[in-house]
């Protein structure tokens, strides 16, 4: 026995159980070579507890006729499979064909989780065949439908329950469907009927009953519709069948045609005919009608056996629109077609058109493909845009579309990607770029539609044109679309980078949504924070300040403090237009004690006291205030000059011009330390903070008066001052001793010009005489005693002077800024002691008033410490 006969008897004892073995293998070929000729193409095959496909699609002519997701063959006989996700058709088809019958095949089980078939949802599916006989569930929701064949007969039936609820949440009513017929090699016919009861709307309480017959022997059809009571619509809307609907043809298009429909609501009725002109003409003519309080037109029709025209028309619709084609539209009367339009609709001033644009569809899908132009004019705003592409059940596709905003202080552009504008999201980011009067603008809005709403961010950047230096505005506002509305999320951020406006250094604010806003053509209404770092300025600083801000449409208020300072201000804001210019208006008040923390780089302390204040403003291209400022208790210190009781009022009015002050009434102050006390002094004034304009300063000093009808500071001439009613006897107690040795009773008065400079001031040809009668006492002292005995002469002008009563005083004062001032001073009088001898003496006198004003309060602040001391601090 050679090899090869040994080999073959183990091959002939077990070559069943190979081919057993290799039949499943065999069969998978099988079904994979019959899949590949049907054009099924799989993507990752895997075996996972069976056969299982994650994609697949079948192709017919090189497009996809149908695709699926993760097919699976959980059993090999019978054969059965389970498709989560399955989608047709998708690929155009050519003119109109009986669809061949199922082929024989094996036993088979098929469930689909989700079918899409074009304009309906998803549907639950399983089928089955047994013996050649075909049996198909439907199932969405409420409803359910179905199917038996049986192949070898040919015959079809079909039983199904439609909710309407489960169409539309709020359609009402329930449609039965049954029919049968054959279903053979190149012969498809039957019968199909439908009973709609209860049929309405939510909220309308009109129901109706529906039926409608469809036929088809020998590829001729026939389709008949009746409507026993007006159908409700929605929206108080309601269609009512004034002819029931009769229509025939074959399997090419319609031959006869009868319809009669009037649909009525709140805005007006519409009214569609058709009708055939005469037996076995397959062509007739139609109407449709718009008429009503927001409807308006007529359109002629004609329809042949294959298409529907509409004549040259134009129409009024609800919402002020204007729909005309100055061209017949052609629409097919068939399953699939496509029809040139040139169309423009008009809104108000706007108007958006196509010309030569296509629309094309093939049962429920449909494709529109042009271009669209957009002109005109809304609210004072040019507007013009273009855009080409495609629209589809599947979004928008093609070139972005491109949209221009212009007026005399607005020119916008915007640039809108169309690639995600597709279902369920409908997302896209629109880009734009321009101004808005003098305000740059640049940025992105993103849209898109998530949880049942439309929302998105807008992110924008600007820059205050006021702005010298910096001022960078950054918006970043979340938004979304609820029932109608619209609203800006609670978080919208607008935040303004510190900047220079002239010398003015404006640090960082920011302003962020404390509750959602609501944006509506009325205005913004909702709650915000405002935030801000602080303003430093040459004249002085304003700390952190932070407040609520409340949004009611075109107006608002906000209630700011500084805390720094304890104040307190409260701002309202209202929309303002003048001519083609808008702005803004309002009203402030402030309320702020005085405090030490608020006086740098303002050259006083101030030390307590009230400030409050009421004003109006406005910005209207530029600013203006007008307003009203009140200080009572005042208290301050200026280079150790103290100034106590100061009140007063003034108007202030700031604008393009600067800042104006003009005092309301007389400002007082209670006391001005000057090293001597001045008392109840009053003045009005106006100023522009560089320049002060003084009148009717009056003053109580030494025991008299100064007046001055008019005073600037600073100033480059003289301005007489008045002095009277001096009295001496007060000049004297500035030497500060409890037994003074010179003693002086009588008033003197006279006229002082002086130059009020910036940080000084000057005197020339001043003049102070006697007004009556003056007394003049040296008392014995030890120095006095001491004078006379070192000279005879020093001793017999004390002698003299001892006691001298004076009938004319002269003293002529000059002092330039540096504060010398010289005296020369001229006594004429006579001494009762000697018999009154006559007595005439001159004399000069050099002192610099600055050092011994200053001198002076030194001594006066001394002495007010010291009498300030508690009982127990003296004691140590």
């Amino acid at each position: 026995m050679g090899i090869g006969s040994g080999l073959a008897s183990p091959f002939r004892r077990y070559r069943w159980l190979i081919v057993l073995a290799l039949l499943p293998l065999g069969l998978l070929l099988a079904v994979a070579a019959a899949a590949y000729t049907l054009g099924v193409r799989a993507q990752q095959v895997s075996w996972q507890n069976g056969l299982q496909l994650t994609g697949w699609q079948r192709l017919q002519n090189g497009c996809v006729q149908a695709q699926g997701e993760r097919l699976r063959v959980t059993r090999w006989y019978p054969l059965t499979l389970h498709v989560d996700r399955m989608i047709l058709p998708r690929c155009a088809a050519g003119p109109f064909k009986e669809p061949a019958p199922p082929p024989w095949m094996p036993p088979l089980d098929l469930a689909i989780d989700a079918l899409s078939l074009p304009g309906l949802p998803p549907l639950a599916v399983t089928v089955s065949q047994r013996a050649q006989r075909w049996q198909a569930q439907v199932q969405f929701r409420h409803s359910q439908a179905r199917a038996l064949y049986e192949r070898r007969s040919g015959h079809w039936t079909l039983q199904g329950q439609i909710q309407a609820a489960d169409l539309s949440p709020p359609l009402l009513g329930a449609l039965a469907v049954a029919g049968e017929g054959v279903w053979q090699e190149q012969r498809l016919e039957g019968s199909l009927q439908a009973q709609g009861r209860q049929l309405g709307y939510a909220g309308q309480a009109r129901r109706a009953d529906a039926a409608l017959s469809a036929r088809l022997a020998a590829r001729r059809w026939q389709l008949d519709a009746e409507l026993g009571a007006p159908l409700a619509l929605g929206a108080d809307w309601s269609l009512q069948a004034r002819q029931g609907l009769h229509a025939s043809g074959d399997l090419q298009g319609v031959q006869s045609l009868h319809l009669d429909l009037l649909a009525s609501g709140p805005q007006g009725k519409v009214r569609l005919e058709l009708d055939t002109a005469g037996a076995g003409v397959a062509h007739g003519p139609g109407r449709l009608t718009l008429a009503g309080p927001a409807l308006a037109g007529e359109v002629p029709l004609r329809w042949s056996r294959r298409q529907l025209v509409l004549l040259p028309a134009a129409i009024r619709l609800p919402g002020e629109l204007r729909l005309s084609w100055p061209r017949p539209l052609t629409v097919p009367l068939a399953a699939r077609g496509d029809s040139a339009i040139t169309a423009e609709v008009q809104y108000q001033n706007l108007r958006v058109n196509t010309v030569d644009s296509r629309l094309s569809w093939q049962q429920a899908r449909w494709d529109w493909q042009g271009r669209l132009d957009l002109a005109g004019n809304s609210a004072g705003i040019n507007l013009a845009g273009t855009w080409q592409g495609r629209i589809d059940a599947d979004g928008l596709s093609g070139a972005p579309a491109r949209l221009s905003l212009s007026r005399p202080d607005l020119k916008l552009a915007l640039r809108v990607p169309v690639a995600g504008l597709r279902p369920p999201r409908w997302a896209a980011p629109v880009a734009f770029d321009g101004r808005y009067g003098q305000f740059p603008l640049q940025g992105t809005l993103q849209v898109g539609y998530e949880r049942e709403r439309w929302q998105g961010t807008l992110d924008g950047r600007s820059r205050l044109p006021f702005y010298t230096q910096g001022g960078e505005l950054k918006l970043v506002l979340p938004w979304y679309g609820q029932q109608g509305r619209w609203f800006l999320d609670r978080g919208s951020r607008v935040t303004l980078a510190k900047g220079l406006i002239g010398s003015t250094l404006v640090k960082p604010i920011a302003v962020s949504a404390s509750t959602p806003l609501r944006v509506s053509p009325q205005g913004v209404f909702g709650e915000l924070r405002l935030q801000a770092d602080g303003i430093v300025a040459t004249r002085g600083t304003l700390p952190p300040l932070d407040g609520q801000l409340s949004a009611g449409g075109l107006q608002g208020r906000a209630s700011l403090r500084i805390p720094a300072w304890q104040a307190t201000l409260t701002v309202s804001a209202a929309r303002l237009a003048q001519g083609q210019k808008t702005g803004v208006q309002g009203t402030l008040e402030l309320n702020t004690p005085l405090s030490p923390a608020m006086s740098r780089g303002l050259g006083v302390t101030l030390q307590q006291g009230r400030v409050t204040g009421q004003g109006r403003w406005q910005w209207l291209g530029s600013g203006q205030l007008q307003g009203t400022l009140s200080a009572s208790g005042v208290a301050l210190d200026w280079g150790g000059i103290q100034a106590t009781g100061g009140s007063g009022s003034a108007h202030v009015e700031l604008g393009q011009a600067g800042l104006k002050l003009v005092s309301a009434g007389p400002i007082t102050l209670a006391e001005l330390g000057l090293g001597t006390r001045v008392r109840n002094v009053r003045l009005t004034a106006q100023s522009d903070l560089s320049t002060w304009q003084l009148a009717d300063v009056h003053a109580e000093v030494l025991g008299g008066q100064m007046n001055a009808a008019s005073l600037q500071w600073p100033s480059p001439q003289y301005q007489p001052v008045t002095v009277s009613h001096i009295d001496l006897a007060e000049v004297a107690a500035l030497q500060n001793d409890p037994e003074p040795t010179v003693q002086l009773a009588g008033r003197v008065g006279g006229v002082l010009p002086l130059q009020l400079m910036k940080d000084t001031l000057a005197l020339q040809g001043g003049l102070i005489r006697n007004e009556g009668p003056l007394v003049l006492k040296v008392q014995p002292s030890a120095g006095v005693g001491a004078m006379g005995q070192s000279n005879r002469a020093v001793q017999l002008a004390l002698d003299t002077l001892g006691h001298l009563a004076i009938n004319d005083f002269q003293a002529r004062l000059d002092m330039p800024p540096d504060g010398w001032l010289d005296a020369a001073v001229t006594i004429k009088g006579q001494n009762p002691q000697q018999n009154g001898q006559p007595v005439v003496l001159n004399y000069t006198h050099r002192e610099n008033l600055f050092e011994l004003l200053r001198s002076l309060r030194i001594g006066d602040e001394l002495s007010r410490r010291v009498l300030n001391r508690k009982p127990a601090e003296r004691s140590h």
